[in-house]
C-alpha cells in the first residue's frame, strides 16, 4: 500500500504537559477506506489523542501526518461525544450549516436518502432542533458528518442514546460509506459494535496503546471469548 493510501498516521506521539505525559508514545494509522476502533475506559486518552489528531492540542513528541488518496490534506468530519445542535435551527438548517463548512451545498434528494436510510422522520427536518428526542439529535448529527462526504469521518461515541434498531441502521450507514472509500476512526464503549463495524481496533489505557490490529487476533490472545471479556482481561493485568 503506498504511503498515499495513508489518510492519517501517528508515530511515537507524545502529548501532555511539561512534566506529565497523557499520551506516550501512540502509533495509529486509519488508511483510505479503512473503520478502526478506538478502546478504552474513561480517561484513558481517547479524547486527547483524538483532539490531537484534529489540531486541537499540540504534539510534545513524535510524528503525526495527514494525506488524502490524492495527495491533498485529508478532509476530517467530527462528530464529538456530546454533541448538542443549535436548538434554534431547524434539522435541516443544521445540515446545510454544516455542509456549508466544507464547501458542500446541501442536495435535498441526498438529504432525504440519508434520513430515510436512519428512519428519521422527514418532516422533522423543518422543526426546531429543539423539539427533538435525544436520540433524535445524535441522529441529526451523524447525518451531518456523513453528508460532508470527508475522506476521513472521526466518530466519539456515535452510539450514544440510539435505541438498538437506530445502532443497526448506523452501522448500516458506516458499512455503507466505507465500500465507498470513506475512512473512520470510532471512539465508543460498545464493544460488540466495535467488533462487527471495526476493521482493526487500538486498546489505549493509561495514555498508551496496548493492542493495535485485527480484533479477532487480539481475541485468540487472550483469556476470553469475546472483545469485552478479552478487554477487560487486559485492562485488569495492567491495574
Amino acid at each position: 500500500m503506498s504511503q498515499t493510501e495513508i489518510l492519517l498516521n501517528a508515530e511515537k506521539l507524545c502529548v501532555g504537559y511539561s512534566n506529565v505525559d497523557v499520551l506516550s508514545n501512540v502509533d495509529l494509522s486509519v488508511k483510505l477506506g479503512e473503520t478502526v476502533g478506538l478502546i478504552g475506559l474513561n480517561g484513558a486518552g481517547k479524547t486527547t489523542l483524538i483532539k490531537t489528531l484534529l489540531g486541537l492540542r499540540k504534539k510534545k513528541a513524535g510524528v503525526f501526518r495527514k494525506a488524502s488518496n490524492d495527495g491533498d490534506q485529508t478532509s476530517i468530519a467530527y462528530l464529538p461525544e456530546k454533541f448538542e445542535p443549535p436548538a434554534f435551527l431547524t434539522g435541516y438548517e443544521f445540515i446545510e450549516f454544516s455542509l456549508n463548512i466544507y464547501g458542500r451545498k446541501p442536495d435535498r434528494e441526498a438529504i432525504r436518502l440519508a434520513v430515510h436510510d436512519l428512519a428519521f422522520d422527514l418532516k422533522f427536518l423543518d422543526k426546531k432542533v429543539s423539539s427533538y428526542s435525544k436520540g433524535m439529535r445524535q441522529k441529526i448529527g451523524l447525518l451531518a458528518t456523513v453528508l460532508t462526504g470527508c475522506d476521513l469521518m472521526i466518530l466519539d461515541e456515535p452510539m450514544s442514546g440510539l435505541d438498538p434498531f437506530s445502532r443497526s441502521l448506523v452501522k448500516d450507514l458506516i458499512k455503507s460509506e466505507k465500500e465507498k472509500g470513506t475512512s473512520f476512526l470510532i471512539s465508543s464503549h460498545i464493544l460488540a459494535d466495535m467488533e462487527e463495524i471495526c476493521d482493526k481496533i487500538a486498546i489505549i489505557d493509561q495514555g498508551k496503546i496496548h493492542f493495535n490490529g485485527v480484533a479477532s487476533v487480539f481475541i485468540s490472545s487472550r483469556d476470553g471469548d469475546t472483545l469485552e471479556r478479552c478487554f477487560m482481561d487486559l485492562i485488569l493485568h495492567n491495574r
